[in-house]
């Protein structure tokens, strides 16, 4: 069918610039949202140590709100996924290598729960949860002109609304991480002695001998490195928001994915930069 629209000569010229210039448009939207996203958490921590002992005392009350419903309330979810991951882990070590000892499961526990799964799941279940609903609640202020109103009254938002639910985030991560490493660790054990039946003492003597004390360093920068990721990101996407209702979902949305792909890249340079310093292996496998 015959366009009847006036011939516009800057379409086949676009339509020319092939995959360079697609290429350069993918990198400065990227670059422009790295520096959106460098301005919503500078803008955060500057506003910690503004003055003022009644808002101080606002921000520490929303503060303890977010943590409850972000850390309090999603301990029954973290128990559940922390035990079925340490019973599976312990299952499909002991189909793999049925001679494994108590030893070998106790340092299996230690690189993938510990070092491994505790943080990064517990991130991406307080994503999953709390994110979205950090960048939908935001998102919902946007449109109803809440920030604005803030704003109008002289009240700091990135001191109101941004930096309480970032470090709720970061201390809610921290905590259920330590609460996700015990529950698998248990749970691993428990299963442990029902399938592979080794003792107590071996288990506790492979648990002790593969734990080393730079493994706490690696937890605290693991825990605050992914709770901040969650907390910032989705505060950010959900203050993207503008005026339509329509765009709650999708940055909702963008913070999520953004959210997890940054926790896992996170967590993997982690892991790599901790094994290439330390130069400790992940796990005896001569033993088996």
């Amino acid at each position: 069918m015959r366009s009847t629209l006036p011939y516009d000569p800057r379409r086949h010229f676009g339509g020319e610039r092939g995959w360079i210039a697609a290429l350069g448009g993918k990198v400065l939207s990227s670059l422009s949202t790295i520096a959106a996203l460098s301005r919503t958490l500078r803008e955060a921590l500057a506003s910690v140590n503004a003055p003022g002992s009644a808002a101080a005392a606002a921000v520490r009350n929303i503060t303890l709100t977010q943590i409850l419903f972000t850390g309090v309330d999603a301990v029954s979810l973290v128990s559940i996924v922390g035990l079925l991951m340490g019973t599976t882990i312990i299952i499909q070590t002991s189909l793999i290598a049925p001679g494994a000892g108590g030893e070998v499961l106790g340092s299996i526990l230690v690189a993938v729960v510990i070092r491994e799964l505790a943080p990064l799941l517990t991130a991406i279940i307080v994503a999953g949860r709390s994110g979205t609903a950090i960048a939908t609640e935001l998102g919902n202020m946007k449109v109803n002109a809440e920030i604005d109103a803030l704003a109008s009254l002289g009240i700091d938002v990135p001191r109101y609304v941004v930096w309480p639910r970032v470090l709720a985030s970061v201390v809610s991560v921290l905590v259920l991480t330590v609460y996700f490493a015990a529950i698998a660790v248990g749970g691993g054990y428990i299963v442990s002695m029902l399938v592979a039946s080794p003792t107590f003492g071996s288990l506790r003597s492979g648990f002790a001998a593969a734990l080393e004390p730079l493994d706490l360093v690696l937890f605290v920068v693991k825990g605050t490195g992914l709770g901040l990721l969650v907390g910032w990101v989705s505060c950010h996407y959900g203050l993207q928001v503008g005026s339509s209702p329509t765009e709650v979902p999708m940055q909702a949305s963008r913070a999520v994915v953004l959210t997890l792909v940054s926790c896992v890249a996170y967590s993997t340079a982690v892991t790599v930069l901790y094994y290439w310093t330390t130069g400790i292996s992940a796990t005896p496998v001569q033993q088996f």
